[in-house]
């Protein structure tokens, strides 16, 4: 029995590229999947008058392995739903399509078959045996070559569906070998899409081969295992390495990165935990943790007794790779991910002495951490950090043992020629930890993490207020939160303009261009409404609006991206997504940035745009000021 789990990203939808992603969760089964509720497709024989048969003697198929429930399928005759005259072999795989090719074609490839149904067999075969070697040769999921792996015996399984529906499923048959299943649209092009479902198929190889390790099981008692999503989006990102930070799963992640490693909430962006311990260990520790983890292990658990740490060491390296994340800080990420430095976010509300207790909807987990950036004082001050640990505090959820508690905390600096600085951590329920601002200190965040004394699996139960959650207050000294700043009570609200320029290369497939924050400029905007940034953040949708802004000026209050943005034409026009969408700009309002990109293959190297959007503050009753935000864009 399957239990699924799936997830459905807006923008995606709206472009019919959404992933329908299962997360495996169960404990006896037969086939695991990623994909819609649907069950793995029936195989039902076509009638025809006509019916071709292929001469077994003409056709190897001494690695092709006939699963159960396709016993009643002759694949040796045309008028059957999978045929051999409808395949084609590579060293590792077989890919058959639909009979209702043969209406047009002898092949997906060739211009007989309507454009939206055609698939390049060659590319697709070619980059699936790329993915093979990826995960057999340096990931090691599979040891091939000593009889240790149904690999060596079988074939791995394509099988292409003649249809609209997005179908992108990957798993296996009977124990035995992987398998998947997808529609044309998972194939155009052939990219970390099939990436992540065959990174699958491996998942599930691994059990087919050892019989016991695999993750076949849920995590703290529950049926959902987070680790199947989590792991096939990092073993495409191998191939892909730059969608890391410009997939559906960062934003995922951005908005959830406080939370447990394995929450739910995020399973298709915690994946930068893999390259923390790819880093440490060799990319191969993945597939150790996936072969050696024993029921009813997690990967946190599995990792532990793998590399022979206790929970205090392991919570050490949490606070490690956090303070690394903040500024994307590893060899794989740090190119990639320099133009979402500033993404993960906090949010705080403010004490009467001062001080300030991170919110509800921020607050670390057990393996969660937060990025807290600070105003930069001048080179040499000292600045310091009390943090109070405050589990159980009305308002946050309840955890059972108390006694528990701990945090990791300490400073990362980025200075103004790239190199990151960082200060030693310190631990406990409370404490204070200081640092000396370096010459050229551009940024400075305190990174905070949840780290308690014992460690507990985060069971998948569609639900935060059973999480393990680790509030604190800290208060600072010759610092204060990014953007916040010193009002007399004279200040009035004023009208404030932003401009900015920005360019990004044009793509045929990545609609993430670049990332655009207020940066410093936070403090103008704070001075110009009056309010400090957590006000303005926390009161978006209520006494501050977003708007897009038509090339005349007026105010559009429809959003046509995800969350708050817009769909751009080339007259700078708000439009939907569709023919006439050039450009857009969706606004995060955490922490005050704009994700600006373009509609693959709707614009063209050299196009310029300008494009409007703003906020628009009642301070007073039928009183407002607005905040224009003007993106000059350059496609290169």
């Amino acid at each position: 029995m399957i239990s699924t789990k799936t997830i459905n990203d807006q923008r995606r939808s709206l472009q019919s590229l959404t992933l329908f992603l299962l997360s495996i969760c169960l404990l006896s089964f037969a086939l695991v999947a990623c994909g819609s509720n649907e069950p793995t497709p029936v195989i039902q024989n076509d009638d025809d008058d006509t019916v071709d048969v292929v001469n077994p003697s003409e056709i190897d198929v001494s690695k092709i392995y006939i699963p159960e429930e396709l016993k009643s399928n002759d694949f040796y005759k045309s008028s059957s739903k999978w045929y051999y005259g409808r395949s084609k072999q590579s060293a590792h795989f077989i890919v058959f399509w639909d009979a209702k090719y043969a209406n047009h074609a002898d092949s997906p490839s060739s211009d007989k078959v309507p454009e939206k149904y055609r698939v390049d067999i060659d590319d697709l075969l070619a980059k699936a045996e790329a993915f093979y070697t990826l995960n057999v040769t340096e990931l090691k999921f599979a040891e091939t070559g000593s009889g240790k792996s149904k690999l060596d015996k079988y074939k791995m399984m394509i099988f292409l569906f003649y249809q609209d529906e997005w179908l992108a499923v990957g798993a296996g048959y009977d124990n035995m070998i992987g398998a998947l299943w997808v529609n044309p649209g998972t194939c155009k092009p052939v990219g970390s899409v099939i990436g992540h479902e065959i990174g699958h198929s491996f998942q599930y190889q691994v059990f087919c081969d050892l019989g016991t390790s695999g993750f076949r099981y849920g995590f703290g008692g529950n049926g959902g295992n987070t680790f199947w999503e989590q792991t096939a989006q990092w073993q495409a990102f191998q191939s892909y390495p730059a969608e890391m930070f410009s997939d559906f799963g960062f934003n995922e992640y951005a908005n959830n990165y406080f939370r447990h490693i394995c929450h739910e909430n995020h399973r298709y962006g915690s994946y930068f935990i893999h390259e923390y311990w790819a880093k440490k260990h060799g990319r191969d520790i993945i597939s150790k943790i996936w072969r050696q983890a024993k029921e009813p292990e997690d990967p946190m658990q599995a990792y532990m007794r793998i590399t022979g740490i206790n929970v205090e060491q392991f919570n050490d390296e949490i606070y490690d790779a956090a303070a690394k994340f903040a500024t994307w800080d590893l060899d794989a990420l740090r190119q990639n991910g320099a133009e979402r430095i500033g993404a993960l976010t906090t949010k705080f509300t403010s004490l009467q002495d001062g001080s300030y207790i991170i919110a509800y909807d921020r607050c670390p987990g057990t393996t969660g951490y937060n990025v807290v950036r600070l105003n930069v004082p001048s080179a040499g001050t000292v600045v310091s950090t009390q943090l109070t640990g405050k589990v159980n505090t009305e308002g946050f959820n309840t955890v059972d043992t108390p006694s528990r508690a701990g945090w990791r905390f300490g400073y990362v600096a980025l200075l103004q020629n790239g190199t990151r600085v960082y200060s030693n951590m310190q631990k406990g329920t409370q404490g204070t930890a200081t640092f000396t601002v370096p010459e050229g200190c551009d940024k400075l965040w305190l990174i905070v993490t949840g780290a308690p004394t014992t460690y507990a699996a985060h069971p998948w139960d569609d639900k935060i207020d059973n999480d393990d959650q680790w509030p604190y207050a800290v208060k600072f000294s010759n610092t204060n939160l990014f953007g916040n700043v010193s009002f007399d009570g004279t200040e009035i609200p004023k009208d404030e303009s932003f401009v900015f320029d920005v360019k990004f290369p044009f793509s045929s497939s990545v609609y993430f261009g670049k990332s655009v924050s207020l940066g410093d400029q936070l403090t103008t905007l704070a001075k110009a409404f009056v309010l400090q940034p957590s006000e303005i953040t926390s009161n978006i949708g209520g006494t501050i609006k977003f708007y897009g802004v038509e090339s005349n000026g007026t105010l559009n209050p429809n959003n046509t991206a995800t969350g708050d943005g817009h769909w751009f034409g080339a007259d700078g026009n708000i439009v939907a997504w569709g023919n006439t969408a050039k450009v857009y700009s969706e606004f995060n309002r955490q922490n005050t940035s704009f994700s600006i990109g373009q509609f693959p293959k709707q614009c063209a190297s050299g196009d310029k745009f300008t494009i409007k959007q703003a906020l628009v503050y009642e301070h007073a009753p039928g009183k407002t000021v607005q905040a224009t935000f003007t993106f000059n864009i350059t496609i290169e």
